[in-house]
């Protein structure tokens, strides 16, 4: 995120970071949460038993708070997609592809609708940058051999 960071400041263009002060730190602070805590969710569909089971609990504690944050909103901060929605990124396109190689849902319409909702509003908006879904699907599919379809 720091080289994101880099060339936002570099190069012309519209800023993904906000222009308010405020707004800037929120950002820089969703950055941080989620690079301290993401880990969990990727620990939640790789291990096993009760490792996997307390990964999981740590996993849904982080989305609890991420579903919070976007209850009343489309973006992480601010009214556009930004630094925050850029550092989320494998929560979007990889989590969706760990919970179907895996068979071990996380994020579902159900039990966190906002971020499920911003989640498929991400991989609409930047489809065309994004790792084809069903590539990385097949990649993973062979980490997860009784899941393979």
């Amino acid at each position: 995120m720091v080289i994101v960071e880099y060339i936002d400041e570099t190069f012309e263009g519209p800023s993904i970071l906000p222009k308010d002060p405020y707004d800037r730190a929120l950002a820089r602070f969703w950055v941080k949460f989620l690079e301290d805590q993401v880990a969990a969710v990727g620990k939640s569909n790789f291990l096993k038993g009760e490792e996997q089971e307390k990964a999981k609990k740590e996993a849904c504690e982080m989305l609890k708070i991420l579903e919070n944050e976007l209850k009343d909103k489309k973006y992480f901060v601010g009214d556009k997609f930004g630094f925050a929605d850029i550092a989320a990124n494998v929560l979007a396109i990889w989590l969706g592809v760990f919970e179907e190689a895996s068979g071990v849902p996380l994020v579902t319409s159900e039990n966190y609708p906002n971020l499920y909702a911003w989640r498929n509003e991400y991989c609409n908006q930047n489809k065309e940058y994004l790792p084809s879904r069903d590539e990385l699907l097949a990649h993973f599919q062979a980490l997860f051999p009784a899941k393979a379809k």
